[in-house]
């Protein structure tokens, strides 16, 4: 009998939720509109990852912004469309590490991570074969090491997993060459959108989160651990624009999902100043 997998990092996904189930349909028209341009004659590449961009985008709204689920629908539908409209878009697999990175760092679970999810964080090295992987993969590091600085207590396994993490990407980015070799050109106003919001998410305080932990004690998010998390992404998606170069249009989508974390946070703040 096979044992099932147990994990601290996964969630389950509460169909009862009307903002979910929002975000199905939402997922169902993209990938519906997607299999209707590629029968047109659209080409498949650029448009079948419409659906995966757009939950991927969602859950990283989730994490980083949780009292807000209006926030992640908005860039859920606005990633739908930018894929569908033939939009450049980043790697899958890097905004996912991206993601994982922002779950671990925010505990949205209220659990920290068991060893087979180590296991799991140690196979996001293989995505360093390009840059947005790499340093997806890196983020990943970093987050396992903040988690472990914010625990009552350091557990050696999860250290050593965050330096193999970090090593293991660096060493498969080298291994495949996806380090730039030749001097690249910036895409100024894409590192200069990214670098602002990067500041604003680092320096401002989220408002104090009412959201609880996905777990049977039902505590409140941590505010330190929220504002790690955002502050976390922010500088990886900053960094991701610096060394993509004329790829760095792709991170269009995330950065207006972080436009939406921000207006949505100052909007709280003076609603909440407001009472």
């Amino acid at each position: 009998m096979a044992m099932p997998f147990r994990s601290h990092i996964g969630r389950g996904f509460d169909f009862g939720s009307t903002p979910n189930l929002a975000l199905i349909v939402l997922v169902l028209l993209s990938g519906a509109a997607a299999v209707v341009l590629w029968m047109a004659g659209h080409p498949a590449e650029s448009i079948l990852f419409a659906p995966g961009h757009a939950f991927v985008n969602w859950a990283l709204l989730r994490e980083i912004d949780p009292d807000h689920p209006w926030t992640a629908l908005l860039a859920a539908a606005g990633t739908g469309v930018w894929v569908l409209a033939g939009g450049p878009y980043m790697s899958l697999l890097a905004l996912g590490a991206v993601m994982l990175a922002a779950r671990i760092v925010s505990e949205t679970t209220g659990r920290r991570p068991l060893p087979t999810d180590l296991i799991v964080v140690l196979l996001g090295t293989l995505i360093g074969f390009t840059v947005a992987g790499w340093v997806g993969a890196f983020g990943l590091a970093v987050a396992l090491y903040l988690d472990d600085r914010f625990a009552p207590q350091s557990r050696l396994i999860q250290i050593v997993a965050s330096a193999v993490t970090a090593l293991g990407a660096t060493v498969v980015a080298t291994l495949t060459d996806a380090f730039p070799t030749t001097t690249f050109e910036i895409v100024p106003h894409i590192v200069i959108t990214s670098g602002v919001l990067a500041l604003a998410l680092v320096v401002r305080n989220p408002a104090d989160p009412i959201t609880r932990v996905d777990a049977r004690h039902k505590a409140f998010l941590s505010p330190e651990r929220l504002h790690a998390s955002r502050s976390l992404v922010a500088i990886l998606i900053f960094a991701m624009s610096v060394l993509l170069g004329a790829e760095a249009n792709g991170l269009i989508p995330v950065l207006a999902a972080l436009v939406l974390a921000v207006v949505s946070n100052e909007i709280e703040l003076v609603r909440r100043r407001g009472l």
